[in-house]
């Protein structure tokens, strides 16, 4: 990675443990809010019924995110 700008000593990684736990904290919580509640009960179904109703739940999760 090459920085650009004032800053040219920084790194993408945070060093402080304390700050970077916040951060971590954060972004978990962006993460649940973005997430839908899963369905209750017992379902039966195909590999590829389940894999489909994945993929969709995660578009749902990443168009979420990108709004945000």
């Amino acid at each position: 990675m090459r920085v650009i700008g004032p800053h040219r000593g920084r790194t993408e990684f945070e060093t402080d443990p304390a700050r970077a736990f916040r951060r971590a904290r954060a972004l978990d919580a962006m993460l649940g809010a973005a997430l839908p509640r899963p369905r209750r009960g017992v379902f039966r179904g195909t590999f590829a019924d389940f894999a489909r109703d994945d993929e969709q739940r995660m578009r749902e999760a990443a168009r979420r995110l990108n709004r945000a």
